[in-house]
């Protein structure tokens, strides 16, 4: 399995530190985690059941240089996403970055299956039946991480090919639209 584009473009910001501290926030079938260890890199790596669960971030300590989530700032609604990147924010050390994915409006999944707000459905079949999906515009997007981060890139890119096979078996994805963001924390977040 190849690493997401963001771990890839995150181990090339980082490259040569040593003892450098990451955060994976959702960490899947582990890909992107193995490509950040073979760089040197010290990863926590928050499992998919946990980063899903009431308190994704117990006992994760802070002081990150920078963090990475390819899929988990994608599931549950807007407000959900929201605590979760306000919490990533606050365990970031200074000037630390977030490389993440977000679902995008122009995603062909967006509308589709069960509505639970205008922002948010759920699969109504397949590997990820019943799991809330986020959708944002550029607006909405700017308007989430503006509070905590300065947005250095957000790029929408087509994601069938990066998307972690392993969690699209039943149903391969066609036509899934993400963004991807790099920022750094304020400093007033700090």
């Amino acid at each position: 399995m190849t690493a997401h584009p963001l771990a890839v473009r995150l181990v090339e910001h980082l490259r040569g530190g040593r003892e450098i501290r990451v955060l994976e926030f959702a960490c899947g079938a582990g890909r992107n985690t193995r490509a950040l260890r073979e760089a040197g890199l010290d990863v926590t790596a928050v499992d998919d059941r946990t980063a899903a669960s009431a308190a994704p971030f117990a006992g994760v300590p802070d002081g990150f240089a920078a963090a990475l989530s390819t899929h988990g700032l994608l599931h549950g609604t807007p407000a959900t996403v929201a605590g979760h990147v306000s919490q990533i924010a606050r365990r970031l050390a200074k000037n630390g970055m977030l490389y993440a994915t977000f679902g995008s409006v122009r995603d062909a999944r967006f509308g589709q299956g069960e509505r639970v707000d205008a922002s948010t459905f759920a699969a109504a079949e397949g590997d990820e039946r019943g799991v809330a999906h986020a959708f944002f515009d550029r607006a909405q997007l700017v308007a989430l991480l503006d509070p905590h981060f300065a947005i250095e890139s957000l790029e929408e890119h087509n994601a069938d090919e990066v998307a972690g096979k392993w969690a699209h078996r039943q149903r391969p994805l066609s036509g899934a639209v993400h963004w991807f963001a790099v920022a750094t924390v304020l400093e007033t977040r700090r």
